[in-house]
């Protein structure tokens, strides 16, 4: 790693430090490299996400004086050894946390900005890794998920951000850089409007990407709602192909929609694969199965058999990995399964005050006789559902407003091939 320099050494742990860091933040540094366990027991540690082997903290700072500002923390991952006969065999190789600080080095050399590690640590016995640590300080930015999702940022402005957006995913897929885990989460947009990539562990820098690989993230991205209209889509997508007035928009898009049919098939293949593995989404309690940050939500319990209340929590999973109007799973029991409905999850999300209610979720609205908005929300939602299987039996739907959801998952069989075509 030629933009760091070994620092220090604690135990097994031994550090890189950037170059470039200044005295003050090298100063600030020093007590998390001399006992980093000890810095992320304190009070100003956050454990933020476990996601598989990795753990992620935010280290909150305290302001200079009471009245000042809050000071910018830091983001530390702690990647744990892989486990297994392949994962031992990996453990002697390069770390995940300096493979991301040499991708971010690589991409900063391109002309672009990313967030950066300021130091990564490695723990070897016997020459295998045991663990990686990257550190990486907070930045003056909100992420495009964020502002995306933000009810204050007035139209022209959105329209400005998508379109500005879309010149910069331009660039970077003609610079050779190739964030495959495309999702607006891994851009945060500075306060002097300026993009910035985080999150490189998918990511690869080579050679200009060609076309049918562009198309292929492209559509990964449209995954994504977050209230963006077709409209905007197109302007995104337009600001795309500025420099490439070769490639048609029409053509473009039907590349981008054929592949996203498969990314969402891709999408449900990874819910059935990981409906029983502790991650980001979900964790394990004792027998039981839970959502991440769904323990306090309103739901409803449904007792079922442990055979089909495991087959309704793997159906559940992928559904709302398809991004289906449909109940979605809270918690796997020992004698059944919890769903709650989308407006539910959707407040929960949002950290909002939820609305006031006189019935469980979506017993008042699925009693009531549904609009003619409601009515053709329906008939979309039965042709969403009709791309990736077939119905049972009648489908059951309740509605919140406009808001329509399939209310009996039995009533549809899910028909997802087996081939994965998608690395």
């Amino acid at each position: 790693m030629q933009a760091y320099a070994p620092a220090h050494t604690r135990g097994r742990l031994r550090w890189w430090i950037a170059n470039d860091l200044d005295p003050v933040a090298r100063a600030r540094l020093d007590p998390i490299l001399s006992d980093p366990d000890a810095a992320l027991a304190s009070p100003a540690s956050v454990a933020r996400r476990r996601v598989g082997r990795k753990r992620f903290y935010h280290l909150r700072q305290s302001p200079t004086h009471i009245d000042g500002p809050p000071q910018l923390g830091l983001f530390i991952k702690i990647f744990e050894a892989p486990r297994g006969g392949a994962g031992w065999l990996r453990s002697f190789g390069e770390s995940r946390a300096t493979r991301e600080a040499e991708v971010a080095t690589a991409i900063l050399q391109r002309g672009f900005l990313a967030a950066a590690p300021i130091a990564v640590g490695e723990e070897r016995r016997l020459g295998r890794r045991t663990r990686s640590v990257s550190i990486i300080p907070e930045l003056p930015a909100r992420d495009l998920r964020t502002l995306l999702l933000d009810p204050a940022m007035t139209c022209a402005k959105r329209r400005e951000l998508i379109e500005q957006f879309g010149r910069f995913t331009a660039r970077l897929h003609a610079s050779g850089i190739d964030q495959d885990d495309t999702s607006p989460n891994n851009f945060l947009v500075s306060t002097a409007g300026d993009f910035i990539l985080i999150d490189f562990e998918r990511c690869r820098v080579g050679e200009v990407l060609p076309p049918m690989r562009r198309w292929h993230l492209l559509a990964k991205l449209q995954r994504h709602q977050l209230g963006v209209t077709y409209s905007d889509r197109l302007r995104f997508l337009r600001a795309y192909l500025e420099d490439t007035p070769e490639i048609s928009r029409r053509a473009a898009w039907s590349q981008i929609s054929a592949r996203l049919l498969e990314v969402r098939r891709n999408d449900a293949r990874r819910a059935e694969r990981g409906a029983f593995q502790e991650g980001r989404l979900l964790e394990r309690i004792g027998a039981e199965w839970q959502v991440r940050g769904r323990e306090q939500i309103s739901a409803r319990e449904i007792e079922l058999p442990r055979k089909q209340a495991q087959q309704q929590w793997v159906l559940a999973l992928q559904l709302e990995r398809l991004r289906l109007p449909a109940l979605r799973p809270v918690r796997l029991t020992r004698t059944g399964i919890v769903l709650a409905s989308p407006v539910a999850v959707a407040e929960e999300a949002q950290r909002d005050t939820p609305r006031e209610r006189t019935a469980p979720p979506g017993a008042g609205p699925a009693d009531s006789q549904h609009t003619a908005e409601t009515e053709r929300r329906i008939v979309q939602a039965c042709r969403e559902f009709e791309r990736f299987g077939s119905w049972r039996a009648a489908p059951r739907w309740e509605a919140d407003g406009n808001t329509v959801w399939l209310a009996d998952l039995t009533t549809f069989e899910l028909a997802i091939p087996t081939s994965d075509t998608e690395r």
